[in-house]
């Protein structure tokens, strides 16, 4: 079953319409905002240097910050929805 969600995924990262779709919605606009929320774009960019190389610790942190914001797991709820 993980096989079949890890096609799906690459298949919809393909999917250029699908990302620029799913980018320009307000839901992900409302996660940008978040995640820039005391965030600068430098540090964003280490955070995700360091996950890609399998240091997720930053990454799990700030994702954590998001999902016990208010409305944080709900948008990332609809965001996951939209990407299927």
């Amino acid at each position: 079953m993980r096989q079949n969600n890890q096609s799906k995924l690459q298949q919809a990262l393909g999917d250029k319409k699908l990302i620029e779709q799913l980018a320009n919605s307000p839901d992900a606009q409302a996660l940008a905002g978040m995640l820039t929320q005391g965030t600068d774009q430098a540090s964003l960019q280490k955070i995700a240097e360091r996950a890609a190389r399998g240091d997720t610790a930053q990454l799990k942190s700030l994702i954590q910050s998001i999902t016990s914001s208010p409305g944080g797991a709900e948008l990332l709820q609809r965001l996951g929805k939209n990407f299927k």
